[in-house]
């Protein structure tokens, strides 16, 4: 039975961190994380699941839609739990000194994360307001509580009904009604990992069938969320995990909800397989040739829709293994950060990569007879981002001519790394990462040195997000090609603009945290 929020809100470092929570101070509440684990010598996940309940009631918002002027306006998801997940994951990469650096930097940014709802109007301060260039001056109120901590909804019937009642609900944008149910099946451990599964699929099934031309795009959060939810729960415990709940939960059902692509590939798979394709994950075991892989790459890059979505149905008519595609799919999802020369645009090649990563961590544990679905959902995604940007011509082997890295010492290059990337030198930090790998050099001694460069930024957890997504589907991808995964994380946190850019939060690190 997890904790209620009542008895996480009598944790002794409840009060102090809220309070500096609402007092929008970054340094104090990352210094009373720090105690926490230090101090008092708790665990990190312990400390994590009190820091969630403490900010979960913030960070809601109503809507990812606004309307001003008569235009759509974009209001984004919550990235604060898409954070303290990734930095969950990404502290074993690093030396033992700096293990606790990411979720510092994640507790850190929390804050800055609070009713970006408000900030996107101008009417409370933090990282959107800023981003938005809005000097808001200090309120003498708090951030709006959107959606309310509700109580476990109990309906009877078989644990298959009550999921059934959950999904429902979630795509029906029931907020409240959605959020009780799950906290209902979560209180069941043996519900757990069906729910877990489920609330995965729903993530990912609630993607839009373009980017192109939209000012309201989900980009494939509600799967970045989904995912958070239940790995954070994981984490702490889903014992601990009622703030952790709080936090994500209600945020699933939040509209507007993008089922349409999905209904249009159930439809085309009904015309295609004979059981809609719901044996495929069982029946296919081949893997693409390197050639194949290559070409299908390159088709994502270029062709359209029709012409994607017919490879991939051949691919499977012919036996290929979800995995295979998925596999191929991710290094589409790479060459779109590979191709782009743009700071603003490395957005539209980040999301599609941190999406085809949870669709394939998903992939490589569920059971659902509906997987190969989602293999469609990820073509199109990493097709429609390249059409959108006109992501036609691979740039990287200009880009490496024009470098001399010759016969250089790899532990110099992973120096040079971390310089080229904190000076936002895309093409050398692409160069410079390209060098040391085809040099055959310590795989793991780059990984490091690139998660903690990634964790010198702070206030955006896209930074630690995209080099986790792309390590994970290294240690995981099948294809000749996957080094090309360790240089497209390298190059997204070069190019991607760094909002509002400062380093305080790794100063104080070096200063008064690291363990000596």
């Amino acid at each position: 039975m997890p904790l209620d929020l009542a008895t996480l809100r009598n944790d002794k470092a409840f009060d102090a961190l809220t309070s500096a929570i609402l007092d929008r101070d970054q340094p104090r509440t990352a210094d009373l994380f720090h105690k926490m684990v230090t101090a008092e010598g708790r665990p990190v996940n312990e400390a994590v699941s009190v820091v969630a309940a403490a900010e979960a009631p913030f960070i809601q918002v109503p809507n990812h839609i606004n309307f001003k002027d008569g235009q759509i306006i974009l209001v984004n998801n919550d990235h604060t739990i898409l954070g303290l997940r990734t930095s969950a994951d990404l502290a074993p990469y690093l030396a033992d000194e700096y293990k606790l650096l990411p979720m510092l930097q994640s507790v850190y940014y929390i804050p800055a994360g609070l009713d970006i709802w408000n900030q996107l109007l101008g009417r409370y301060p933090g990282r959107y307001a800023t981003m938005k260039g809005m000097n808001v001056p200090p309120p003498d109120y708090g951030p709006v509580v959107w959606n309310r901590d509700v109580a476990p909804i109990r309906e009877g019937g078989t644990p298959e009904e009550r999921l059934q009642a959950h999904l429902l609900a979630t795509m029906g944008a029931e907020v409240d009604r959605s959020y009780g149910l799950f906290l209902d099946l979560a209180a069941d451990e043996t519900t757990r990992p069906m729910l877990r599964d489920q609330l995965m699929f729903l993530g990912l099934i609630d993607v839009q069938e373009t980017i192109g031309g939209r000012k309201a795009r989900n980009t494939g959060h509600k799967a970045l969320r989904a995912r958070a939810i239940v790995d954070l729960a994981d984490y702490v415990g889903w014992e601990r995990a009622q703030g952790v709940f709080y936090m994500g939960v209600p945020d699933m059902a939040v509209g507007p909800v993008y089922y349409s692509m999905y209904d249009y590939i159930c439809v085309m798979m009904t015309n295609a397989f004979p059981d809609v394709g719901k044996s495929l994950p069982q029946t296919n075991k081949g893997t693409l040739t390197p050639r194949q892989v290559e070409a299908f790459v390159e088709m994502l890059m270029t062709a359209d829709q029709e012409a994607v979505f017919g490879q991939v149905t051949e691919h499977l008519k012919n036996g290929v293994s979800l995995r295979s595609l998925g596999d191929a799919i991710q290094i589409g999802a790479a060459e779109l950060i590979l191709r782009n020369t743009v700071p603003r645009s490395f957005t539209d090649g980040q999301h599609p990569f941190d999406y085809c990563n949870t669709g394939n961590y998903w992939m490589r544990t569920t059971q659902s007879p509906y997987a190969a679905r989602v293999i469609y959902l990820m073509a199109n995604f990493v097709s429609d981002s390249a059409r959108t940007n006109k992501w036609t011509h691979s740039v990287m082997e200009s880009e490496l001519a024009s470098q001399n890295l010759a016969n250089r010492d790899p532990a110099s290059l992973l120096v040079e790394l971390d310089e080229a990337i904190l000076a936002f030198d895309i093409a050398r930090s692409t160069a410079v990462a390209h060098a040391y790998l085809a040099s055959g050099a310590d795989r793991r001694a780059y990984m490091a040195t690139v998660a903690l460069t990634a964790c010198k930024f702070q206030d955006d957890p896209h930074n630690q997000k995209i080099t986790h997504s792309a390590f994970q589907e290294y240690e995981h991808n099948s294809t000749h090609m996957k080094d090309r995964l360790l240089i497209a994380a390298v190059r997204q946190l070069a190019g991607w603009p760094k909002m509002p850019g400062e380093r305080d939060c790794f100063a104080r690190f070096m200063k008064d945290w690291k363990q000596r």
